[in-house]
């Protein structure tokens, strides 16, 4: 028989959406469309829901938390998440490992820092496996066909912060946005005898630019407000040496309130608002990305001393929607966490362990499918 080379399908397509009517297959509901945001969050902010994000100096959201920052400083964090897609009387497991947030800063100065970062923006990785009949050469044969993607989109920040005083301090940055979605497509015979297997390879890479200005707040001792805000530019797709399809970075805009009136204690809530829509155009007709609300609240609070550690408690919880559909309705996600942290090496290491519980669902009854998640947080952060 001949080689089945015509049944390979269009994989460029395939590197941006996988349909909602395979969600079973694909074993995820939280990577379609572009792919899943983690939400650019520090462990420490994961822990209060977001509460945090615009206070907190390893969470690159608003450069201005950066500012006085005495000593240089280097996060790192791991984030391995657990999922259950139920879809019907069906279910699949999955877990996915990720490294969401590389951050470091140094001073300049008494009252200025600057900054880099390493964030995942978006995450695309996923597996779509399904067995059908084919007519090759006027016979019917049995084949399983395979779409696995593997890729993300980085956002890497360069900060500056400055702090006025105690009570304002602002902060600008630059973006670069880079990475790539790899597509393998294969379809496997059961006689390979008579039908030789199919397989290609395609490779998407990804540019794109923006900036971000933030300020920070305090107009007393007890209270602060942080706000911060990012215009997108230009983000391209490119295959091999050719730009496929252009589009522009999302623009965003979020609002922090952080409350310390409370002895060895602080409560804090945030809210964003980011336009995914600015992204359509940068994949397939079909990949469509929607605007989406976050919105976060926290407590961070002293807790016991154990072996002469002073420990730090942690609590929140977050509501979001993601920035794609299924079905042509919103997917949204309510999540709630806790965390606890803690110093070593006198004061110059800190190590924070957070556990999120995730609930993701299709808004209306188009689909009947959930996804529950379960996020695992570790991050460390060190002074020289």
């Amino acid at each position: 028989m001949t080689r089945s080379t015509f049944l390979a399908v269009p994989v460029l397509c395939l590197a941006v959406l996988m349909p909602a009517s395979r969600l079973a297959a694909q074993g995820t509901l939280s990577t379609q469309g572009f792919g899943f945001p983690p939400g650019q969050l520090s462990t420490r902010a994961l822990a209060t829901g977001g509460g945090l994000a615009e206070f907190d100096p390893d969470t690159p959201i608003n450069p201005a938390a950066i500012a006085l920052s005495s000593d240089p400083r280097m996060f790192l964090m791991y984030e391995p998440e657990f999922r259950k897609l139920t879809v019907g009387s069906g279910s699949v497991n999955t877990m996915t490992a990720r490294f969401p947030v590389v951050a470091a800063s140094v001073p300049f100065g008494s009252r200025g820092s600057f900054g880099v970062s390493v964030a995942t923006l978006l995450d695309r990785s996923s597996s779509t496996t399904i067995e059908r009949e084919q007519s090759v050469a006027g016979q019917t044969v049995n084949l399983t066909e395979t779409t696995s993607t593997l890729g993300s989109i980085s956002d890497i920040r360069l900060a500056f912060g400055y702090g006025f005083n105690q009570k304002v301090q602002v902060g600008i940055a630059g973006h670069v946005y880079t990475g790539q979605n790899r597509v393998f497509f294969s379809q496997v015979f059961p006689d390979s005898v008579k039908f030789n297997d199919v397989s290609q390879t395609s490779t998407l890479g990804f540019t794109g630019f923006a900036g971000s200005a933030g300020v920070l707040f305090r107009p007393s001792r007890n209270i602060g407000f942080g706000f911060s805000g990012r215009k997108g530019a230009k983000i391209e797709a490119n295959r091999a040496d050719s730009v496929v399809s252009e589009a522009d970075v999302p623009d965003r805009l979020s609002a922090g309130v952080s409350f310390e009136g409370i002895p060895g204690s602080s409560i804090s809530a945030h809210v964003s608002r980011e336009l995914w829509s600015s992204m359509n155009g940068l994949g397939s007709s079909a990949a469509n990305a929607v605007d989406t609300w976050e919105g976060g609240v926290g407590v961070e609070s002293l807790g016991p001393r154990i072996a002469q550690r002073q420990l730090v408690l942690r609590v929140g919880g977050r509501y979001r929607t993601l920035p794609f559909t299924a079905a042509e309705n919103d997917v949204k996600e309510l999540s709630v966490a806790a965390g606890i942290g803690a110093q070593f090496f006198r004061n110059r290491a800190t190590f924070d362990v957070s556990l999120e519980r995730a609930a993701r669902s299709v808004d209306g009854s188009a689909i009947d499918a959930k996804e529950r998640s379960y996020i695992l947080s570790f991050g460390l952060r060190v002074r020289p």
